[in-house]
Parts: structure tokens; sequence; C-alpha cells
């Protein structure tokens, strides 16, 4: 059962403030997400027009720009270290949907068999280590006077300031969870989604044309695109959103529940067991629902969503 107490709310705090300022400040984000894209358009020129499985260059280049932001170090896609980081990693999200760790979610009593956790959920205690040596490295760069460069660096600045507040959140081992979720949330959620995108230009040429027009007309090929270019272009914004609408990211998430009847603008998501929650298909009996699904259910549609291309109009 997930703690959504003091201290969870601080840390959502602490990284959404952090998050804002390294969008807004320096505009770092902006330009960590633009080399990286520059980098994996690269990586694509090199199979020459011949067909490739995208997923695994999609991993790298999310992963990257999370290994900036939170460590600030990106690695080379062939570098032995970052396969063996985006193995574990992959191997950990594996390990976390079985049957034993559902079991261990469901009854967390069992974590306090010693050997337990440890032998069940192996490639994540492996992922750990090292994520551990890569923010040890960065600590050691660490000064104090400079304003972060990361998100590690802001994380340790709080955890100077709260060094004598024993109630404070700001922990090692938090600052570990910390990344280990941007990791881990992150690289699934934006890997995929890429590669739902892409698989959908490619069965709806007439949007891919259509969208390829306006980032033209916007943006040209002569410059990278910026932030502030995404208020000129209406059409390529509603189809990013009717992507991540019709994507299923993690069909078989972590259980979830809602423990009692609530509405969200408008629709009402029922209190249910536990189960685990989808978001372009039908919930699992006693599963919970996302929002897009009830949306659906209640617009009376029969079946799933579709990648409905004709409502994206301007």
């Amino acid at each position: 059962m997930a703690r959504y107490g003091l201290a969870w709310r601080e840390q959502r705090r602490f990284c959404v403030s952090t998050l804002r300022n390294l969008r807004l400040g320096k505009k770092l984000l902006e330009q960590w997400v633009t080399k990286e894209a520059a980098c994996l358009c690269l990586s694509f020129d090199d199979y020459d027009g011949h067909p490739f499985r995208p997923n695994e260059l999609l991993d790298k280049a999310a992963s990257n720009v999370i290994a900036t932001l939170s460590c600030g170090h990106r690695f080379e896609y062939d570098d032995p270290r970052f396969l063996r980081l985006l193995d574990l990693a992959q191997e950990g999200l594996k390990e976390g949907s079985g049957f034993l760790p559902q079991v261990l979610n469901a009854i967390p009593v069992l974590l306090r068999i010693p050997w337990l956790a440890g032998k069940v959920l192996c490639s994540q205690k492996a992922f750990l280590a090292q994520l551990d040596e890569l923010l040890n490295e960065h600590r050691m760069t660490w000064d104090p006077a400079q304003p972060p460069r990361s998100l590690t660096d802001a994380f340790l600045a709080e955890m100077e300031k709260a060094k004598e507040n024993p109630e404070s959140s700001f922990n090692d081992e938090n600052l570990r969870m910390v990344v280990a979720d941007l990791f881990l949330a992150g690289m699934v959620s934006t890997s995929i989604t890429l590669a739902w995108g892409l698989l959908l230009m490619i069965l709806h040429p007439d949007v891919q044309r259509r969208v390829q027009q306006e980032i033209d007309d916007v943006i040209g090929q002569a410059r990278p695109p910026e932030m502030g270019d995404q208020t000129r272009m209406p059409y390529t914004t509603a189809v990013i959103h009717e992507v991540q609408h019709f994507g299923d990211i993690v069909p078989m998430n972590m259980p979830h529940m809602t423990s009692r009847d609530i509405e969200v603008q408008g629709f009402l998501i029922p209190k249910v067991g536990l189960g685990p929650s989808s978001s372009s298909s039908a919930p699992a009996p006693g599963g919970c629902p996302s929002v897009a699904t009830a949306r659906w259910a209640q617009s009376g549609n029969p079946g799933p969503p579709v990648f409905n291309a004709t409502t994206l109009t301007v």
C-alpha cells in the first residue's frame, strides 16, 4: 500500500519545484532533451532506410535524459555500464509484475523475512547498486556554492539544510528512491509513448503528413524545436494528446484501487477492489479504470477506444 503522508508530500513538492526550476531557469531540461533527440535521430540514420526495431534506442534516449537530469551524466549508447543499467532496469520491471512480487505487495509483512526480498527482486537490488555508484560519483563533484546542476545537487542541498532535523524526508535512502523512480517510470512511460507515436504515424500517413507540414511551417529544417513552438502547433499537440490517450503504456501496471466512489472532472470512478489499471481497454473485474477508460465507458461506445484521427481538427 503506497503511503501518501507528509514525507510523500514533501518529496513531491521538491521534485515538482526542482523540475520547474530546471525547465524555466536556464532551460536545462529543454537543452538536454533537444541534444538527446539529435543523437537519437543520428542513430536512426545509421540504419540507412533499412527496417529496424526502435524500442531499444528509445529506451536509451529516454534514460539518457533522466541520467542527465538526475546525475548530470550522459552516456554513449554503446557504453557497457549504461547497457548494464538498462538491462537491470528492464529485468527489474519484469520482476515487479511477477506473481511473487505481487504477493509481497499485497502482504508486505513477508518482506521481514531477511532473504526473501533479495531473492525475489534480485535484479532490482542490482539496479539500485548500480544507481548508488552513479549517485556517489556525482556527490563527489557537488559544490554547494554553485547552482544545482541536476536534481541530485538540489536534493543534496536540501539534505544539508535538514541535517539537524531527524524528521526530514531528505536523506540518502529517499534520494536513491526518487532517482530510481525517475529512471524506471520515466524510461518506460516516455519510450513506450514514443513507440506508440511512431507506430500510429505509420498506420495513419495522412496524420503524419499534416504533422510534418506543421513542423515545416513553424520550425523549419534549420533549427531544433523549442518549447515555445508548442503554442503555434495545435495540430501536433492534439496528435500527441491522442497518442497518449490511445496507447497502453503499462497495461499490467502495479495493482491500484479506489477506496471510495470519487468524481473526477464529471466522470464517476466507483469504489473497486485491487487490480491492474489500463488506459485503453476496459478494466479487469475489480480493477481500477483510468479516467480515460471511464470517459470512454460513460460515452456509451462499445469496445475499446480507437485512434480517431478524424477528430484532430483545429
